[in-house]
């Protein structure tokens, strides 16, 4: 019996220390949801090795609301998307972010941890969007990412802005586009 209790206090042990590294927490800034995930990082395995090799990568950020856990993201289901262009100072060891678009922003001289922390500051939903979900009802959501390394065409809002070197790659084919993914949900979760 004792033994078949220690087991369950390991696992239960692991999983708390598991989730807690995915934590969530969402907030209202004014009209817009924001989030909070400190244990949800991008800037890791290749896309880190390659940022080091003095490349850039691009991140498309998702944040979708969701009524239930293991909702679709379907028409209609609030969602927030942004895409960051992340490049990395081999002087300085530090990150560099610029938010692409038309409220193109960026940030310099930031840790992994704070180049990660900034780009969720910038992903929001508003809370307009969110109907019911924003009163009394619990909701889930779902942080997503996904990282281009490679000749990929930049996003069409962003002005066409090329780079010699990006249309060197498209035109020769020379490079293959690399691309990771990982998404992760939490919930419920309610508006403070």
């Amino acid at each position: 019996m004792k033994a078949a209790a220690a087991v369950f206090l390991t696992f239960a042990l692991i999983l708390c220390a598991a989730l807690g590294a995915q934590a969530v927490t969402v907030n209202r800034a004014g009209d817009a949801v924001t989030v909070r995930a400190p244990g949800f990082t991008f800037i890791k395995g290749e896309p880190l090795a390659r940022l080091k090799d003095g490349r850039s990568v691009r991140v498309d950020l998702d944040l979708t609301v969701l009524p239930r856990a293991g909702a679709s993201g379907a028409s209609g289901v609030p969602q927030g998307r942004q895409t960051f262009v992340l490049s990395y100072d081999l002087w300085e060891e530090r990150f560099a972010v610029t938010l692409v678009g038309a409220s193109a922003k960026s940030v310099a001289y930031q840790t992994s941890a704070g180049a990660e922390a900034w780009c969720l500051e910038q992903l929001t939903v508003p809370v307009s969007a969110l109907g019911a979900l924003a009163r009394d009802v619990p909701f889930w959501v779902r942080l997503g990412y996904r990282i281009i390394d490679g000749g990929a065409a930049p996003p069409a809002d962003d002005g066409g802005a090329y780079t010699l070197q990006g249309l060197i790659d498209a035109l020769s084919r020379r490079r293959k586009t690399n691309e990771w993914t990982h998404a992760i949900e939490a919930g419920p979760l309610r508006l403070r």
